[in-house]
Order: structure tokens, then C-alpha cells, then sequence
């Protein structure tokens, strides 16, 4: 098969090609563009405007993008508390295989936002009216992980094979769960990595792909769940606080387990598709492949 850019890997080359590419389309200049983050996307910050480029790793997730668009124009004329596209930019423009769209960089400073901040702010996003004209796709837990698998390169056949056996497991559990909460629009990728405190001390949510009609229960288990008992990052106390400040305890919902296994395969999956940046990447998908097949708590993973 010919490689495409939607079929082969996403290194920073590809990315850079785009960055200049559609930097070009909009008048802007990305002579010395640095470089942020390379994952599910990557990210680059112009040094001749307050502009942070994010560029998708495939035309195949136009759709996504598009959406993360309009979720974005609903949440500023909101007026919540999120990042902002920058304006007079063509948004979710295809240049070299890649979807990209421009955002307004922030400065940020103070101390980093942490759980509590993350659970109100969850808090505040679930309760903003959603607009009838924005139609959002149903929730999908198990979304790109089956994409990632096919086009895994340099991982073994027989973790392809246990990934593979694992979300149609998942599938079949995530099926019968009886939620909780009454269903309406989630964050998708709700953790305290996607918040940003300003200088002025002000902490906003960044990250809109994820954005789905689901289950409440997903947001607070990403969250907050995973950290404290999948991961013990989180304090007894802080997480006391948390679920005060959202009123519900996630982990004392039977479901709970079930997303816990799911998120974890996400983030498996996620770190898979760069095992070949580097050895501290490859070793860390070992250690979370090999914890995996061994559910015992709390998970020993680093973060990336």
C-alpha cells in the first residue's frame, strides 16, 4: 500500500510541513515557530503572533476538528471560561494531508491548576445551556483506538492481538453499564492537563476534539476517578473535596471499573503511536502493556 498521510506515521516533519503550509494560507508568518507537543496532535507556537497552531495527525479526522470548532464558538459566546480560536483565521483547513486550526495563545503563570480546579470547572461545563443548532456525535470510548491498531507500526503482533481482544471486551461491558447521571454534552478528555491558569489567576479549559452527547460519569472518571484510585495522585483529602464539589463519588459507582479499564487503554494506545520517539516512550508502553494484563491497582505509569 502507497503511504499517505493519512496512513503513515506523524513525526515532526510532517507537522512542519503543514505548520508552513497553512501558515502561508493565512498571512501569517511561522519563521521560528516552536515547537509545543507532538501526540495525538501537534502543537506550535508562533513567535511573530499570539497564535498556537494545532495540527491533526490525518484528513481522516476533519469531522473532529470541524466540531472542536463549533464547540469552541458556543463556549465563547457563553462566555465559559475555555481557550479562544484567534480570529480572521481559516479554520479547519487541509494542507499536506494534515486538518489545522489557530488558536490565541496565553500567557500562563501561578501555580498549575489541580484536581479541585478541574472538578469545578467540570462542574461549570456540564451546566452551560448546549445550543439546539449544535448537533455533537455520540460519545465513543473506544474512539480511534481500532484506527491506532491498524496502523501500529514497530509493536509487537501479539500486544496488537491482546488490544485488539481487550476493546471488543470493553465494548461488550461499556454496553450494559447502567449510568447514573442524566446523559448531555462531556469534555471527552477531561483532565488537569487541559487547563491553563492565566496570569491573571484565571483558569481556563483547553482541548475541545473529545467533545461528545455521553455519559457524565466518563468526565469525572477520567478526572478525577483514575487519578486517586487507579493512580493514587490524588490525595484522600483532595478527592473528598472533589466529590463535594461535584456531588457524586465516581468510584462508588459500579460502572466505575469498566471506564477505569477503557481510559487505560486510550492512554495505552495514545503513548503507542510515538514508541518510536524514543526509548523512554518505548519503555513505558511495555510497562503499561504488561500492567494491562495484570489489573492490580494502583497503575505505576508515567505521565507524558
Amino acid at each position: 500500500m502507497t503511504e499517505t498521510p493519512t496512513t503513515r506515521g506523524f513525526c515532526q516533519q510532517d507537522a512542519y510541513r503543514a505548520l508552513v503550509a497553512a501558515c502561508e494560507h493565512a498571512g501569517l508568518d511561522s519563521h521560528g515557530a516552536v515547537p509545543i507537543r507532538l501526540g495525538e496532535n501537534a502543537l506550535y507556537r508562533l513567535v511573530s503572533a499570539p497564535v498556537v497552531v494545532r495540527i491533526a495527525r490525518s484528513v481522516d479526522l476533519l469531522s473532529d476538528v470541524r466540531k472542536e470548532v463549533a464547540v469552541a464558538n458556543w463556549l465563547e459566546e457563553a462566555d465559559f471560561p475555555g481557550v479562544r480560536l484567534f480570529p480572521d483565521c481559516p479554520q479547519a483547513a487541509v494542507h499536506e494531508g494534515r486538518v489545522v486550526t489557530f488558536w490565541l495563545y496565553m500567557d500562563s503563570g501561578g501555580p498549575a491548576p489541580g484536581f479541585a480546579d478541574l472538578v469545578v470547572m467540570l462542574r461549570q461545563l456540564h451546566d452551560v445551556p448546549k445550543p439546539v443548532d449544535l448537533v455533537l456525535p455520540l460519545f465513543d470510548p473506544l474512539a480511534r483506538v481500532e484506527d491506532r491498531l491498524d496502523n501500529a507500526s514497530s509493536v509487537a503482533d501479539e500486544d496488537l492481538e491482546f488490544l485488539r481482544q481487550r476493546v471488543k471486551d470493553l465494548y461488550v461491558e461499556y454496553n450494559t453499564l447502567d449510568f447514573a447521571l442524566p446523559a448531555g454534552h462531556i469534555h471527552g478528555d477531561g483532565h488537569k492537563n487541559n487547563l491553563l491558569r492565566r496570569t491573571d489567576g484565571r483558569v481556563i479549559l483547553l482541548d475541545f476534539e473529545a467533545f461528545a452527547w455521553g455519559p457524565r460519569e466518563w468526565d469525572l472518571c477520567t478526572g478525577i476517578g483514575i487519578p486517586f484510585r487507579g493512580f493514587q495522585w490524588v490525595s484522600t483529602d483532595e478527592y473528598t473535596q472533589a466529590v463535594d464539589a461535584y456531588g457524586f463519588d465516581i468510584t462508588e459507582w459500579p460502572g466505575f471499573h469498566t471506564l477505569r479499564r477503557i481510559r487505560e487503554t486510550t492512554m495505552t494506545t495514545w503513548l503507542m503511536q510515538n514508541v518510536d520517539q524514543g526509548p523512554e516512550i518505548r519503555e513505558e508502553f511495555d510497562r503499561r502493556m504488561a500492567s494491562l494484563r495484570h489489573d492490580v491497582l494502583p497503575r505505576v505509569w508515567r505521565p507524558f
